[in-house]
């Protein structure tokens, strides 16, 4: 009789070629672990080794890191773009079959690199570690960090992708404009106060954050609406996770706008700063989720 683990090992295994051998994919193994590693560290085992310790000096790894990841991303957008021609537009609600379209392998392969850049995205939290910027360092950060992985996993299954329509791939496209905005708004933050003048805009990062919530759980359910080819546990999961975030940065964005229109007191999060620069007394005015902070300070 096999287990309840392996029948869902079983479960997570196979499929599509493409994937199914994949260090990622292969097994739920190596997510469970990186995961788990994650939270242990960011939330108990480095703050507790970084305690009695000096902030790392990490401006410049962090300058790259977020280039890098905007470069990924435009990247990834534009690969992709060359897909439409090949399939059109039809493939959003049909079958993803990679024995039917020869590029199909390509997009798994293409959705595989974008999986493995989930987990270089959690060096974000494990930056503010080491520069000591525990403050900034949030549930709703950890949690959002976490799940994105998992979220991936599912995704990246292959036995779902196998049986899927490619209205993800929507999702995924829209989700990847708001990170090349959002990275190079880090990217700027991080190069200095010098070009801080350029970066005004931080209040909009949340909207657009906010709307990009909204418009995936539209799309979602007008994907559901058209019955497209699809497992429905993947689009309640995406569904479920597109609303609860709607509202979590909802109630980010009121907290912090609406208390600085009523307080002129600096904000209650701990966090206090001025161009990049510790102060006392100056209001903390970042208009966007903890999780993406770790650029904006100069190092000390």
């Amino acid at each position: 009789m096999t287990t309840a683990i392996q029948r869902f090992e079983d479960y997570w295994s196979g499929g599509d070629p493409v994937t199914m051998n994949r260090f990622f994919t292969k097994t739920i193994t190596p997510m469970l672990i990186i995961v788990t590693s994650y939270v242990s560290f960011v939330t108990l085992v480095g703050p507790s080794i970084m305690k009695n310790r000096k902030p790392i000096q990490m401006r410049k790894l962090i300058i790259v890191y977020n280039f890098a990841l905007v470069a990924f991303y435009l990247y990834f957008l534009i690969r992709g773009a060359f897909f439409i021609p090949v399939l059109g537009f039809q493939f959003i609600c049909g079958s993803l079959n990679s024995y039917e379209t020869p590029i199909i392998p390509d997009i798994f392969d293409l959705g595989y690199q974008l999986y493995v850049v989930r987990y270089i995205e959690l060096l974000d939290t494990v930056f503010l570690v080491l520069t000591k910027k525990f403050n900034m360092i949030t549930p709703l950060h950890v949690f959002h960090h976490s799940i994105v992985p998992v979220f991936g996993g599912l995704d990246s299954d292959p036995n779902q992708v196998s049986v899927q329509s490619g209205y993800l791939a929507v999702f995924m496209a829209v989700n990847c404009m708001v990170h090349i905005v959002m990275y190079t708004y880090y990217a700027i933050a991080a190069l200095g106060p010098k070009y801080h003048k350029y970066i005004w805009w931080k209040k909009y990062l949340t909207s657009l954050q906010i709307l990009q919530f909204f418009v995936m759980t539209f799309y979602l359910n007008v994907m559901y609406a058209l019955g497209c080819v699809t497992s429905k546990f993947i689009l309640m999961f995406c569904l479920s996770l597109s609303v609860l975030f709607f509202f979590l940065f909802i109630n980010y964005y009121k907290r912090v706008y609406n208390s600085q229109g009523k307080d002129a007191s600096p904000q209650k999060n701990g966090v206090h700063e001025t161009n990049g620069n510790h102060a006392k007394t100056i209001q903390q005015k970042n208009g966007f989720p903890a999780a993406y902070k770790n650029a904006l300070k100069k190092e000390d």
